[in-house]
């Protein structure tokens, strides 16, 4: 997304660093001469928010991390998402372009904004022009971020939660032929559709009013996600995906991270919707030196995601 810096050769690797709400976490992956990636690191480490820059840097210093490039991925808060369409434009003029387009369609100031775009294939229905995925970010947390970063010579990318999506959703089994990637967090969700590494929508959901109080001993303080709710919303998501871009229906829907909850809804929806549904595994989708436990990939997942990210230049 948002390149900081231009490499002159292509690194057999990359780091990927996620925030959450008390933790930082890392991923490491190195690409093989085939291409394949190998998971070296997926690890998080305690950090409140809101501590300077110079404390983030101590503690990526800290890590040992290897001299490679390295993405950051902005908080949900930090940025926006938009489907718009594009303006006929010249390609060098179409950042500046897009953020008159942006201005009614964002939170904050266009002004303050960073902005990126994310190619969208084109519709083949529906007569639209070229649509393009827009992204703001708030350019406070850009530069928050280059602070924290500034000792680490090699990095380059700040990333969005939804191409870090992309990144796994990829890793799955008959992706080529589509593939919803449900990735669930404490109070909201994202679905990405995907083919290939081509990424073709986004949705988000709210999961506050789909968690009900699951009593079961498996799940004793996670609540249990309603899969009525997730069902409407995935369809919703499906149903656009085959109308817009006259593409054959995806049949293979992964969730995100491992874990019982995860199983639970793979199990509800897969006797709802009649889709192949299942729990997304790094370690039977990934080479991982070490097993990745279920904790350290709830907490990482997205810092694997970045890390995985194999573009050399921002769009």
């Amino acid at each position: 997304m948002f390149g900081l810096l231009k490499k002159a050769a292509t690194a057999k690797g990359r780091i990927g660093v996620a925030f959450g709400r008390q933790h930082l976490s890392v991923a490491v992956v190195r690409r093989e001469s085939g291409g394949s990636a190998v998971l070296e690191r997926c690890e998080s480490h305690p950090l409140e928010r809101g501590v300077p820059a110079a404390q983030v840097a101590a503690l990526l210093q800290s890590l040992g991390l290897p001299r490679l490039p390295l993405s950051v991925v902005l908080r949900t808060e930090d940025y926006q998402l938009a489907l718009v369409e594009a303006p006929d434009v010249p390609p060098a003029e179409l950042r500046a372009a897009m953020r008159w387009r942006l201005k009614d369609a964002i939170d904050f100031r266009v002004e303050d904004a960073v902005i990126d775009v994310i190619d969208v294939p084109q519709q083949g229905r529906g007569g639209q022009g070229r649509m393009l995925y827009a992204i703001a970010a708030k350019r406070a947390a850009v530069e928050r971020h280059a602070q924290e970063f500034a000792g680490t010579g090699s990095f380059d990318v700040v990333d969005v939660p939804e191409l870090c999506l992309r990144n796994l959703a990829a890793l799955v089994p008959g992706s080529d032929r589509g593939v919803a990637l449900l990735h669930l967090g404490e109070t909201a969700a994202s679905v990405v559709l995907v083919r290939g590494r081509t990424f073709y929508f986004a949705r988000q959901m709210d999961l506050q009013a789909t968690l009900r109080v699951q009593r079961d001993a498996e799940l004793p303080a996670e609540g249990r996600v309603d899969p009525g709710a997730v069902v409407l919303e995935l369809q919703r998501s499906l149903d656009y995906y085959e109308r817009h871009f006259d593409q054959p229906p995806i049949t293979r829907i992964a969730i995100a991270p491992v874990g019982p909850r995860s199983a639970t809804l793979a199990a509800d929806l897969g006797h709802e919707t009649g889709l192949a549904v299942e729990a997304f595994d790094l370690n039977a989708l990934m080479a991982c030196p070490a097993p990745v436990d279920p904790l350290a990939q709830a907490g990482a997942l997205l810092a694997v995601g970045a890390a995985l990210r194999e573009e050399h230049r921002s769009l």
